[in-house]
């Protein structure tokens, strides 16, 4: 827990995606993926919906969250169960 931030920040934003597949210059964008780089964050997630379909994008700091991909399987294990209990 030495390592872990004692400060957090939280960005959100609300803006809504494109509901249709959009094309730069004549090429279909097949999924949008933002990011940022040099924040001082342990971790960011970005969600972006695009098209009826949702895409997270992960960065984090490997001195603090060693395992990524791991926490990207937990994520989605989390987001099935709440589909799951939304739906039932």
């Amino acid at each position: 827990m030495a390592r872990f931030p004692s400060q957090t920040t939280l960005w959100f934003s609300n803006v809504a995606g494109p509901q249709e597949e959009i094309s730069l210059f004549g090429h279909p964008v097949a999924y949008i993926a933002p990011s940022c780089f040099g924040q001082p964050n342990g971790l960011m997630i970005h969600v972006v919906s695009y098209a009826n379909k949702m895409t997270f994008i992960l960065s984090v700091d490997d001195d603090i969250i060693p395992d990524p991909h791991q926490l990207c399987d937990d994520l989605e294990v989390s987001l099935n169960r709440i589909k799951t209990a939304v739906i039932n």
